[in-house]
Parts: structure tokens; sequence; C-alpha cells
């Protein structure tokens, strides 16, 4: 059922795209035209009309006249059970979630797939509720409603006690709360249309007609708004709504009952931020296809168009839509659309693995292509902005300027060149899209068909590339650009006056200091080794370690590209890289002997970090992690124990200002509240008491086995 009834010829037509126009793609004569114009005014529409019976054209009715051949009970009740199992499955399905995006063309480039993947979800539930409504309503469809109200009331006392064969309320009201109407209620009109004339006035599903009905008078044909519903979702949902509303066993009356508390639901059109309705998933072709009359229409106006521009001597006159000018000159209509028969001619001729291949690489080619100019002449041009505003600045010195008028000359300046951006993409897709096409087909392609797909995804890529830059360019450079002018000018700091309380980088900088994400990449590195070295071979140098912490320095001294989440965050890295130094817990590179910092190498990079936190941090820097149970903590793996590094440490932090007294005390004191192994809470508590006593002498040497020592008056002295 599924696979004939989506095939093309299936439906009396293709389901995703329509079949190719023979006549047009051979190029008729204006006679031929004329004529096919006079057969369709004449002939009765293939649709029906705009509200025409639930039918089932093409391959269906072999179906349908399957069922009622075989007059089985046992193979309907089984169909109807298979159908419903499938339609809870489809109708469960989780599809993609429209995300809101700077890059709105680019993204849309991306939602081909994920459009075509919701087209044949949706057209497999229509087509399954058309099947199981007809299977379910055979036993009660009759021509004509009940003759009598005595009959009608005795027939709606046995049916209401009759369970639904599926449970289409709670689909339907899971569906408006997920906000995913345009999904579920498609193929729930598919299901009604085949109700007899009782089915309506059942309270099951009374409150569905009911809720639909409200649904339908709270759509608004409208543009969308962020946040509500597409307005090609709406308008599928009106057509499908309307035409179940105008069948004949559908009560006339039940739209002017009045709404009261009773009412089962609230229907609500406003769409959350990622709901299915709010994502742009329909579009013109599957609305044709779910509405024909619609498609019908289309085809008559455009066939009467053409027809009138042909006639020799006629007042009619054809009026080709023309949109703004982009930045580069576009190819004639008539150049495109012939370009367009003659590939859907190549196609046709071919298998249709080549047509999905040649489509996906002009579809991945053109993003690729937009990241491309994104990186490259975008990124030239944001470059080109910093070095004139720098320029600026200093050509007007310390009066400083207005930003919005800085950026409105730049803007001025760099504009033009996104005029370049074509150019570019069309030379990015003449060089990458030929290679992917023959990475993907197989390599007994015939070299003819080889190079005519090579030249389509050329031209679709370029066309899909192009079209974005035509119209997002400008808009993407002036974004960029406005961006590097605030980042510039935060950096510079906000004004004069402010520039002493947070010192910005000095004019003389030029800014060749590293980044700081590279350089917190770095230290992390560092600090993973403690964890645990992927190898017995992997370690540092002490070398690189000095040269890892003048890059912090110059990091900090160079503001340019650091902000204040950037500083917070190599603040705590080198607080925790001081912690690691005082435990002795980072391997270090050298011969086998010397797998432990020296001492002397210890003090030098502690006294690096000491310098840093106290002149180039100009953030607040979490010393108090120094005194962390789980930075202590270290200490307790370490054979044997050495407390003398820690002990520097803190009395340095104390003479630099950085911390008190009574904030150290206050640390080491939660550090007893926590559980120690014993030999190491009364090195802890010795050291404590050391610190607390008296400023010792500058470099003291301190074993576990001195500070277990009961004598402290000899632990003063032997320090």
């Amino acid at each position: 059922l599924l696979q004939m009834c989506q095939s093309p010829g299936g439906a009396g037509g293709t389901v995703l795209g329509e079949a190719p126009d023979v006549l047009s793609m051979l190029g008729a004569d204006k006679l031929g035209r004329l004529w096919r114009l006079q057969e369709r005014l004449m002939a009765p529409q293939s649709s029906g009309g705009p509200c025409p019976p639930p039918t089932f054209p093409g391959c269906q009715g072999f179906f349908r006249d399957f069922i009622l051949s075989a007059s089985s009970f046992q193979f309907n009740q089984h169909l109807m059970d298979s159908l419903s199992l499938k339609i809870r499955e489809l109708n469960g399905l989780a599809l993609p979630q429209h995300e809101p995006s700077d890059e709105d063309g680019e993204s849309d480039v991306d939602w081909q797939g994920e459009r075509r993947q919701f087209a044949v979800v949706l057209l497999s539930l229509r087509l399954l509720a058309k099947f199981l409504g007809f299977v379910a309503s055979l036993p009660y469809r009759g021509p004509e409603p009940p003759p009598t109200g005595e009959l009608q009331d005795s027939i709606l006392a046995l049916r209401s006690q009759v369970p639904p064969v599926l449970d289409v309320r709670t689909l339907l009201q899971r569906g408006l709360q997920a906000r995913r109407a345009v999904l579920t209620v498609p193929w729930l009109v598919e299901f009604l249309s085949f109700a007899d004339h009782v089915v309506p006035l059942l309270d099951y599903y009374r409150d569905i007609f009911i809720l639909l009905l409200r649904l339908h008078r709270s759509l608004v044909l409208s543009q969308e708004s962020e946040g509500k519903m597409c307005f090609l979702n709406k308008l599928l949902l009106l057509a499908v709504l309307g035409w179940l509303f105008q069948i004949p066993t559908v009560p006339e009356d039940l739209f002017f009952l009045e709404e009261g508390p009773s009412d089962a639901f609230e229907v609500d059109t406003v769409a959350p931020e990622h709901g299915l309705d709010a994502a742009p998933v329909v579009d013109q072709q599957l609305l044709y296809t779910c509405c024909p009359y619609i498609g019908e229409l289309r085809k008559l106006l455009a066939l009467w168009v053409s027809g009138s521009s042909g006639r020799s001597g006629g007042f009619m006159r054809k009026i080709t839509p023309t949109t703004t000018t982009g930045l580069g000159a576009q190819p004639s209509q008539t150049s495109q659309g012939l370009q367009a028969r003659l590939a859907q001619a190549f196609f046709h001729n071919q298998p249709p693995s080549l047509r999905r291949t040649v489509e996906f690489v002009a579809e991945r080619i053109g993003s690729n292509c937009v990241k491309h100019i994104k990186a490259t002449l975008v990124a030239d041009l944001v470059r080109q902005a910093e070095s004139l505003l720098q320029e600026q600045l200093v050509t007007q010195g310390e009066e400083g300027g207005d930003p919005a008028q800085l950026l409105e000359i730049l803007c001025s300046q760099l504009c033009p060149h996104g005029a370049q951006a074509l150019a570019l993409g069309r030379e990015f897709c003449q060089r990458k899209s030929p290679g992917a096409v023959r990475a993907l087909l197989p390599e007994e392609t015939p070299a003819a068909v080889l190079s005519s797909a090579e030249n389509i995804a050329v031209g679709l890529a370029t066309e899909k590339a192009c079209a974005w830059l035509s119209a997002n360019i400008t808009a993407l450079i002036r974004r960029e650009v406005k961006a590097a002018v605030s980042r510039t000018l935060r950096a510079q700091g906000p004004e004069p006056a402010a520039r002493g309380e947070r010192r910005g980088c000095s004019r003389a900088c030029e800014h060749h200091a590293p980044l700081p994400s590279h350089l917190i990449s770095e230290i992390k590195d560092v600090l993973s080794l403690a964890v645990g070295p992927r190898d017995p071979d992997e370690g540092v140098s002490p070398e690189h370690l000095e040269q890892l912490l003048g890059q912090l320095g110059q990091t900090l001294r160079c503001r340019q590209f650091l902000c204040p989440p950037a500083e917070q965050h190599l603040a705590k890295c080198s607080v925790e890289l001081a912690s690691l130094l005082v435990a002795d817990q980072i391997p270090i590179l050298g011969p086998p002997a010397q797998y432990r910092l020296e001492r002397g190498q210890a003090r030098r990079l502690l006294h690096m970090l000491l310098s840093l936190w106290k002149e180039d941090f100009q953030g607040p820097v979490p010393l108090q992690l120094l005194l962390s149970p789980r930075n202590v903590g270290l200490l307790a793996d370490t054979r044997p124990r050495e407390w003398d590094l820690l002990l520097f440490l803190l009395r340095e932090l104390v003479e630099k200002g950085l911390m008190g007294r009574m904030e150290i005390e206050a640390c080491l004191g939660s550090l007893h509240q926590a559980q120690w192994p014993g030999d190491f809470a009364e090195e802890l508590a010795t050291l404590s008491n050391l610190f607390l006593a008296e400023p010792p002498l500058p470099e003291p040497q301190l074993r576990a086995c001195e500070l277990v020592q009961p004598n402290r008056g000899t632990v003063l002295a032997q320090s």
C-alpha cells in the first residue's frame, strides 16, 4: 500500500514532485499549448473541484476493491490493528525541530532534507488513516441518515458503547499540546472523512469535531512571526479542515453551537520556540499534494498565462514578476528554465540514485561555500576593519569618537567588497563540485554521464550559494564588523575615566600575545598530565612550564582578546597549577633520576605565579582553592610528604597582601573538619599551628617526620 500508492502514478501524479511535462520539454509549438488550454477548460478537473468527496485515485482503488472483494471480518480486523499500530508509530516519530539562527539563509539550504522527511511521514499517515477510516466505517456506512429520530436515538445508544478503533481524541490532544498540529490534523481529517451520519453525533467524536472547528476559527492567515505557526502550515490546516466541514455527513448545526465551559480543550495556536508548528515543514508542493484543487488551480492559471502570451495578435501580455536586484548579474528566466528542463530530461534517463547524489553534492557544496566565504573574505574584511579602527583611534587621540559613527564609516568602506563573494563562490563551487561527484558515483559511470552530472552539480551548488550570498553577505559583513568594533573598543576601555580602574591594552602594544583560548588549552593539557599521563614517558619540562607562565603574563598584559570570563578561567587554572606544583604531582621530563621537580625550580615557578596574581590579573583570583580539601589532599599521595612549599606559598601570599592571616586561618580551620588519615591529620594540624605561631626563617625545610614531633619548640628550631 505505501510503496505503490506513493510511487509516480499511484495517485494520479508524483508525491513530492510533478510528473515531467513532456510537451514543454520537447518544445511544443504555441498551437499545441492553446489546444491543451482549450482541453483543460472544457474537461472536468481531475481533483473534483474545491470540495471533492473522499476517493481512492490510482492504485488506491485496487486496495479498496481488494478489501471489498475479500469481505472478511478476520482480515479487516487484522488490517485495522496493523494500520492503528503504524499510525501510532509514525505520529510519535521524533522529527527535526527548527532552531532559530543568525544564518537563516544558510540553515534554509540544509533544511530541505528535513522538510522532505516530514512530507514522507505526513503523506504516509494520511494514506494509512484514509484506509483505517474506510475499513472501520464499512459496517455502518449508508447513503442516508436514519429516517426517524427514534431509530437515530437507538443507534446512538448502541454505538456509544462501542470503543473507537483508534483513540484519536487522545492523539489530537497530545498533538496540540506538543504543538504538532501540522502533523496530526491532516491525517485525522482523512480518518474522519469516511465517518457515517451517526459518528458526528456521538459524544466522543462530537468533542473532536468541536475542537477542530475551534482550531479552524483560531487560525489567522498572516505572515508568521517569532513563536507562531508558519503561514503555509496554517494554510494547509485551513484547507484540510475546510474540506472536512463540507462533507455531507457533518451536520450543519455543529457550526452554530454555543461554546461553553464544557468544551474539552483549549486551542492555542502560539507555538513554542522549538515546536513543529513553528518550523517551515510545509512547502508549496506538499500543499498541492494534500490539496489537489489548489494545485489544479495553479496549473490552470499558469497554462492560461502561457497560452494567452503565445496567441499572435492578441492583446494579452505575459508579465514576469521581478525581484530586487542582487549584487551580481542574474541569468535570464528563459535560460534558467531551459537549464532546468534539460537537467530534468537528463535525470529522467538515469537511475534515481544519480539524481539524489547530485542534489546531495549541490546542497553540501553550497553550504560549505558559504562557510568558506565567511572564513576567508569576511575574515579578511574584519581584519581590515580592526586596522582601520586602530588608525581612527590614533588619529582622534584621547577624545575618542562615537561608536555608531565609526561603525558606519567602516561599513561604508568595506561592505562594497562583498561583491567579490559571488565570484569567489562560483570559483569554489566549480573547484569542489566535480571532485565530490566523481568520488560518490561508481567508477563504471560513462564519461558523458559523469560530465553532465558534474556540470549540473556545479550549477545547482552555485545557484544555492550565490542566492544566499547575494541576499545576506552585506548583513553578514556588517554584523562581523560591528562585533570587531565592539571588541576593540571594549579592550581599549569604556572611557578615559574608567581606565584607571581597569587597565586596557597600551597604545604601544602590537597584540602579538597568545590567544586566551589557546593558552587555556595549553594549561589544561599540563593539568591533565597530573591526573594520569597517557603513557609512562609523557611529561613536561621545567622550561616549558616557565615559557607557559611567561605567555600567560603576555596575554594578561595585552588585553586585546581577553574578556572577563576568559580571565576568570585563566585565574582558576593558574591556582590549580600552583596546587599541583606544591604537591609535586606534575610529571617532569628528564633523566631517569629526575622525575620530580627540584625545590629551586618549584619556588621559581611559584614566584612567577605570585607575581602574575599580584601585578597582572585584574579580576579576582580564587586563591581559596589552594586550601580546598581536594588540593590539600594531593599531599596525602606524596611519599615522603614535604610541606615546605605549601608553608612558603602561604607566607608569600600574606607578605604580598594577596590573602590575610585571618582568611588563611579560616581555610585551615575548615580543613580539620574533613576526613583525613590519622598521620595526615596530625601533620596538617602541626602545620597550621606552625604557621600561626610566628614568622619562620625564609626557607624552611620540613619533613613529615619533623611535623609529628611532640615538642613544638624543637620543630620551630629545626625550621
